[in-house]
Order: structure tokens, then C-alpha cells, then sequence
């Protein structure tokens, strides 16, 4: 989880401004092409038939919240950590109430080989292994658990802003200009090259600023929704986004369901499993159905440390100034 914001945020202090501007012009140029052919403008339309992607967490009359692409890649992470760091912590203790119950004894002998092995090696052996996996593991750890539990990014129509609600080592809150922002799509793409999609806005260095508002120093990124099947569904989805800001909602009305933020244990199934249910109408693709079903062990595993991931999290909220903003 957090992957691609991690990867931005690590990649920004590695780089000046002037670097990661080259850079980011470097990535929309593609062989064979001068560059991508992205909208001129948050004006341009590039779809037909908007969809909300199933990536909504809020809609209203003044806002629509939106999720990340990364939302269920998360929870292997976590299992294997609390398993290790578990058993590690077990043999630890285990070590010494055996030590302290063989001393107590009153049939124990107190050799010198039972006060260094018995009651200092063991026990320390064990609780040294604990901390040096402890000391290198927890950066890791925190990659998906005691942090937030999602990133949040806000489309304000009454303020023509961009909120992006984010943990302080991922860059923490900005308030972006929506007239500014960058869409890094090509609106001539092929089906496939839509697979696994999702929207990236860019801001340059200025166009926006912090909670405190001090202007932006540097180039901002944000990836907004669930992975696509294809070219129709990330462009239609932007779509959607743009004509909520532009036209109001009435131009892109809520969904039927909005994302549930509430960490049952059978969403964290539902996205670990991850079968689209358009499977069981096409018979060429139901071999899918199968190899689910072969690793449902895996995505057992998966699922428990995805709702575990989620419990050890807190849930992320907007500001007051942010929340009443528009209204």
C-alpha cells in the first residue's frame, strides 16, 4: 500500500525541482511518439460516457471523495509480520518462565551451566532476535499498519479546489488549484493500455498550497481510483470527475453505493479475492474462477491481513477549515 505515493515522496528528495520537472516531461513522451496526447485542460472532455469507477467514498452537492489505486494491496505485509514478530515474542517469554520455573524448583541444581546457558543465553538470544526484527522490519510494517488507512483526495466544486488528504510522510495535506491541474492520460490509448489503469493529476511547483498555506515548492502528484479493465473505463472515469467540477452534479450523479470506510472483515475478503463477477458469464474466461479457487489459502492469508491492516490504522479525516470549506 502507499507504494506509488512512497515512491513519489522518495523520489522528490532525491531530485531538485528542476530535475523532477525534466523528469516528469522525460515520462509523458513514449517511443514512437513526441508525447502523450493528454487533455489540453480540466475543460477538454474525453469520454462519452462517464462512470464513477466504483471509486467514490462521498458525493454531495459541493464535493466527491475519491479513492486510490493501491487500496487493496495491502495485508501480506502485516500477517507475515505479526506471525514472525509473534512467535519471536512467545520464545522470548517462553524462554524465560521456563528459566525462572527451573530455579524455582526445589529440586533444580544450580550449576554454573544452567545461570549462563538457563537463565542468560536463552533469554537473551531470544529477545535480541526480537529486536533486530523489530528494529528492521517496523519501517516496512508501517508501510500498511499504524498509519492512515487510506488516502483521500477531494474534488470541491463551490471552491475549485483539490484536496489531498494525506499521512506527513507522504507529503501531508495540499490544497491544489483544479484549474491548474495536469491530466497525465492519453486520450488516444489502446484497450489494453488501459489495463490496470487509473488517473494521474500533476501540479507544478506553486499551484497549490499547504494547510498553512504556504505555496507549493516543488511538483505534486496524485493517483486517483480503482484499477480499469480497459482504455473506455480510465477515460470515462476522468470524465465522470470532470464533469462533476464543470457541469455540477447533475452531469455526473452519485452511485447507486458508495465505498464503505468501515473495515468489515468480508470487504477485506471481497478485495483479496479481487474476481470480477463478469467471469461466471463468459465461458473462455472462467478458468479464472478456477485458479481463484486453487489459491484460496493465499487469498485467505491475504484477506486476514488485509482487515488486520485495517484495525491496526486510524481512520483519516479532513480539517474543520477543509470540511466546511464551499459551504
Amino acid at each position: 500500500m502507499y507504494f506509488l505515493e512512497r515512491g513519489f515522496e522518495w523520489s522528490k528528495k532525491q531530485l531538485s525541482y528542476e530535475e523532477a520537472t525534466e523528469e516528469y516531461k522525460a515520462r509523458i513522451r513514449q517511443q514512437g511518439q513526441a508525447e502523450l496526447h493528454t487533455p489540453a485542460d480540466v475543460r477538454e472532455p474525453v469520454s462519452n460516457n462517464p462512470s464513477n469507477n466504483c471509486s467514490l467514498y462521498e458525493h454531495n452537492d459541493f464535493y466527491i471523495d475519491l479513492r486510490t489505486p493501491s487500496d487493496e494491496k495491502r495485508g501480506l505485509i502485516t500477517f507475515f509480520f505479526l506471525i514472525l514478530g509473534g512467535m519471536l515474542a512467545w520464545a522470548g517469554m517462553a524462554t524465560i518462565w521456563f528459566a525462572v520455573s527451573d530455579f524455582m524448583a526445589t529440586d533444580r541444581g544450580t550449576s554454573w551451566e544452567f545461570y549462563i546457558f538457563g537463565l542468560t543465553f536463552a533469554p537473551l538470544t531470544a529477545n535480541i532476535a526480537l529486536y533486530f526484527f523489530l528494529k528492521f522490519s517496523i519501517k516496512f510494517f508501517r508501510l500498511e499498519s499504524l498509519t492512515a488507512r487510506r488516502i483521500i483526495v477531494r474534488f470541491n466544486r463551490i471552491t475549485r479546489k483539490v484536496y489531498l488528504l494525506r499521512p506527513k510522510h507522504l507529503g501531508g495535506i495540499r490544497i491544489m488549484d483544479w484549474d491548474k491541474t495536469e491530466i497525465l492520460i492519453d486520450k488516444k490509448m489502446s484497450e489494453l493500455e488501459g489495463t490496470g489503469g487509473f488517473v494521474i493529476l500533476v501540479w507544478d511547483k506553486g499551484d497549490g498550497v499547504d494547510l498553512q498555506g504556504t505555496p507549493t515548492d516543488n511538483i505534486e502528484v496524485t493517483f486517483i481510483g480503482k484499477p480499469t479493465r480497459n482504455a473506455s473505463e480510465l477515460l470515462a472515469f476522468w470524465e465522470y470527475i470532470r464533469r462533476y467540477m464543470e457541469d455540477g452534479p447533475a452531469a455526473a450523479p452519485a452511485p447507486k453505493k458508495l465505498i464503505c470506510k468501515f473495515p468489515w472483515p468480508w470487504l477485506s475478503l471481497k478485495a483479496a479475492w479481487g474476481l470480477d463477477t463478469s467471469f461466471f458469464r463468459q465461458s473462455e474466461l472462467r478458468v479464472f474462477v478456477l485458479l481463484n479457487l486453487l489459491l484460496w489459502p493465499v487469498i485467505l492469508i491475504h484477506a486476514t491481513g488485509h482487515w488486520l491492516s485495517l484495525l491496526l490504522c486510524y481512520e483519516p479525516r479532513f480539517p474543520k477549515v477543509i470540511e466546511e470549506a464551499g459551504r
